[in-house]
């Protein structure tokens, strides 16, 4: 009877529009209430520990890095290094674009921005391509989708707290499974142009093309500064964030010089803004977990698993469907905080290798954000291109279909995602 109040009380509060942080804050409160004998100040004390981690520190300094890194011009030096490298093929433009998502992930670390920040500055040179809103946006979306994978991500920074495992071994897990789904995107943008007759985007020069290598060398950079610099052990992924924050600063404003006080103030605002949103679902999460786990779910739920003989690649789709779906109703943040307790147990049990198992969770939620019609990312892909869902949906189908069949490969494959991690040496 608890765990059905708590349902059905989360349930309800989402349905009455209630963000999902206040959702489970209330629901949980509700619940110990009900259940009596568990004192209040448990509420006080998990929500707490939620956010106590020295590793979540590095949630609002990639954030505040990846917001000036925007503003500075960086994102739009990295949006033009890839159409210089794909310009001459016919459908190089969109094929530019899943490139330059895939290098604007890696700065922004957040899903949700990057489908802002790669719509403005690519829709209107799209158009004027000659190619339809709904199928640009279809391939800025997709694009997102799998560039979560690109280090460094918010989601990645979360899962790895929950699951108690190595982020930069997470962050390592997620570089070459990108690359993969990158390819095989390129390759579906490849065949639609040969299909449908794209245009050819401006064939520039190897002068023009080695200027754009040369512009965009310092954000191209930061990977390997992350990476490097943990590798060699001269700081943890939180202070190489902090690191990444000066650098930021130092390339936008001093080098680039397109940072203004006012447009650091509002990266501050806007980072502040997304930090007590995330900060504040983690609290309220701890506490909807504890009291889930409570019940005994996460061990029905193992027990239900070894009774039905469910295999290890059996447990890995299930959970990609759990997270491809769930996630677009409760978007990435939530659906992991909420089920990777529940299913870890089990992946531990079958002995699955974690890193691969987040991997696989991180790359599904994802593309939950781009599920129609309740994904958040898709719902902002149609606010931005300002058209209605339904012009969407048939352009999107090929690229969530190549999205799928990725996801299907890493879970056929596990070495994509384990080969980065070990060749570094990477702990987990």
């Amino acid at each position: 009877m608890t765990l059905t109040i708590l349902v059905v009380s989360f349930a309800v509060l989402i349905l009455l529009g209630l963000p999902i942080a206040f959702a489970m804050g209330i629901s949980s409160l509700i619940t110990v209430l009900y259940q009596g004998g568990i004192p209040l100040n448990l509420i006080v004390h998990r929500t707490v520990m939620g956010v106590d981690s020295f590793v979540l520190l590095a949630i609002p300094l990639f954030i505040f890095a990846g917001t000036i890194m925007e503003q500075g011009g960086i994102s739009e030096r990295l949006v033009h290094f890839t159409r210089t490298l794909f310009g001459r093929f016919r459908g190089g433009l969109p094929m530019g674009v899943v490139a330059g998502t895939m290098l604007q992930s890696g700065v922004s670390g957040s899903t949700v921005a990057d489908v802002s920040a790669i719509a403005a500055m690519t829709l209107k040179p799209l158009e004027r391509a000659g190619y339809a809103k709904p199928y640009s946006l279809a391939v800025i979306g997709s694009a997102s989708a799998f560039a979560i994978l690109v280090p460094p991500c918010i989601l990645m920074v979360i899962v790895a707290a929950v699951a108690n495992v190595s982020v930069i071994a997470l962050f390592a897990a997620g570089l070459l499974p990108s690359l993969v789904l990158g390819l095989m995107m390129l390759g579906l943008i490849h065949v639609q142009a040969r299909m449908y007759d794209f245009p050819r985007d401006k064939a520039y020069s190897l002068k023009e093309i080695l200027s754009g290598v040369k512009d965009a060398s310092l954000a191209l950079g930061i990977p390997v500064f992350l990476f490097t610099g943990i590798r060699l052990g001269v700081a943890t992924v939180t202070e190489m964030a902090a690191l990444i924050v000066v650098y930021a600063l130092l390339v936008g404003g001093l080098i680039y010089r397109n940072l203004t006080w006012r447009s650091i103030l509002d990266a501050l605002v806007q980072s502040a803004l997304v930090t007590g949103m995330i900060t504040m679902l983690l609290g309220f999460a701890m506490i909807f977990g504890y009291l889930i786990a409570t019940q005994g779910l996460p061990m029905a739920f193992a027990n239900w698993m070894r009774a039905a003989e469910v295999p290890a690649w059996g447990v890995l789709v299930i959970s990609a469907l759990i997270f491809v779906f769930i996630g677009s109703v409760l978007e990435g943040a939530p659906a992991v905080l909420i089920f990777v307790p529940i299913l870890l147990p089990v992946v531990r049990a079958l002995g699955i290798d974690v890193v691969h198992w987040l991997t696989i969770v991180v790359l599904a939620s994802g593309i939950g954000l781009f599920l129609p019609p309740a994904g958040i990312a898709v719902l902002m892909a149609c606010s931005i291109g300002k058209i209605k869902m339904e012009m969407l949906l048939k352009p999107i189908l090929p690229f969530l279909a190549m999205l799928m069949l990725g996801l299907l490969v890493l879970i056929a494959f596990p070495d994509i995602t384990t080969v980065v991690p070990r060749m570094l040496e990477l702990p987990y």
